[in-house]
């Protein structure tokens, strides 16, 4: 005669058996969990890493580099650069936060000038929801600092090769050094010309 399982055992296996499973659903869950927070900081990871090469590649290649703005929190500059992402050759890039969306936009033209009659020009969101955007020069290095809502804050310090940085100021500035050093040579060139 055979032996059969009780009511009993069966009742004790299946309920090891929901516990069993339990556990493997909790694990699971787990697991993709934090699958997706790991593709989450992959994109963003990805995400920061393009800004930084476009922000590098535009400056390293930049030729000239002028302020139109600088707020308390953001800097609208104009760069002169050999980087295109339109096929332009050496555009003048204009890099500006618009406050109302939060975007930080990078604007591609043939003209140093926007003209949005006119212009043929292109551009690209760089990075959206945008605190700070800050631009700073000192002895011949270029300080970039970009924060943005749910990224890591980006520093970047540039060395152009060949870069004359100007602002609306210093541009008036030189040109009113440059008339008085040209009055200066003038008067210089006059004095030697009595001496001889």
């Amino acid at each position: 005669m055979k032996k059969a399982f009780t009511l009993i055992e069966l009742m004790i296996s299946i309920i090891l058996l929901s516990i069993i499973v339990t556990f493997l659903y909790q694990a699971v869950a787990q697991l993709q969990h934090s699958n997706q927070r790991l593709l989450a900081r992959t994109d963003e990871v990805d995400r920061r890493e393009n800004i930084l090469k476009l922000l590098y590649n535009d400056f390293i290649n930049a030729r000239s580099l002028s302020w139109r703005e600088k707020r308390t929190q953001t800097d609208r500059i104009v760069l002169q650069t050999s980087n295109s992402l339109h096929d332009m050759s050496e555009p003048y890039v204009h890099y500006r936060v618009y406050r109302d969306e939060k975007s930080l936009r990078r604007i591609e033209s043939p003209a140093e000038e926007l003209n949005y009659e006119r212009s043929v020009f292109r551009f690209d969101t760089v990075l959206q929801g945008v605190e700070s955007f800050k631009v700073y020069e000192s002895r011949g290095h270029c300080f970039i600092y970009l924060k943005s809502e749910g990224m890591e804050e980006i520093y970047l310090d540039i060395l152009p090769p060949s870069m004359a940085f100007k602002s609306q100021a210093d541009a008036n500035k030189s040109a009113e050094s440059n008339t008085s050093n040209s009055e200066r040579d003038e008067e210089e060139v006059e004095v030697q010309d009595e001496q001889i």
